[in-house]
């Protein structure tokens, strides 16, 4: 009889270290970064607004609208991503300013803007990804 109660106490503290276990390590997956989502720096290229327009949704606003060109780590580019943000927002952006933009490896390649940056000292890709003639 005691051994049924401690091979079954046993037994019980395995699974909860089991499931401790499984918990620790979803969280970990979950909040590490896509490996298809990279980052890199972009310029503001063109800063349009107060617009009167449609969001996506559909829905009328006003709005001011940010393109920013980038180049992606491995030297493909000029792409373009777009930004509408509404009129009152206090995010704002002027022509030049350099800004973080998070982007899909695969295509078809979509991008957003992820933050304004200043102290990223290159545009564009990394020297060893530019083709050296």
């Amino acid at each position: 009889m005691l051994t049924i109660v401690v091979l079954g106490g046993f037994g019980l503290v395995l699974v909860v270290a089991a499931f401790i276990v499984t918990d620790v390590l979803a969280g970990i997956r979950r909040n590490e970064p896509s490996s298809t989502e990279e980052k890199t720096a972009g310029r503001v290229i063109r800063v349009r607004g107060p617009v009167r327009g449609q969001l996506e949704s559909g829905a009328p606003a006003v709005y001011t609208e940010v393109i920013v060109e980038y180049y992606t780590r491995r030297g493909e580019g000029p792409y373009e991503v777009g930004r509408k943000f509404p009129v009152g927002s206090r995010i704002t952006y002027a022509k030049g300013d350099r800004v973080i933009v998070a982007y899909d490896v695969r295509t078809p390649r979509r991008a957003r803007l992820a933050g304004r940056v200043s102290h990223w000292p290159t545009l564009g890709p990394y020297a060893a990804a530019v083709p050296q003639p």
